[in-house]
């Protein structure tokens, strides 16, 4: 989610904000009320935010297929109610 803050905040603050960015925060800073740049963490997701994200997409997957249930197929999923 990205933060809209007015330049002269961005200014007063900008170190705080270069911390808050390098936790992944985003900011869209304005000048009188219209955007004018973007304050955005310069590298992609660490090593650790990835597998964080894997294993919760593993554990939700395998909450959709339970052990002794049908597997769940998008195909199905999609054509149901369909004539």
């Amino acid at each position: 989610m990205t933060t809209i803050i007015p330049a002269s905040e961005a200014k007063a603050k900008f170190s705080e904000l270069l911390e808050r960015v390098q936790t992944g925060e985003s900011f869209s800073i304005t000048l009188h009320g219209e955007a004018r740049a973007k304050l955005v963490p310069a590298m992609g997701p660490n090593l650790e935010q990835i597998q964080s994200t894997i294993t919760r997409m593993k554990s939700s997957r395998s909450v959709l297929n339970s052990p002794g249930q049908s597997k769940l197929r998008i195909k199905d999923l999609l054509n149901e109610g369909r004539p």
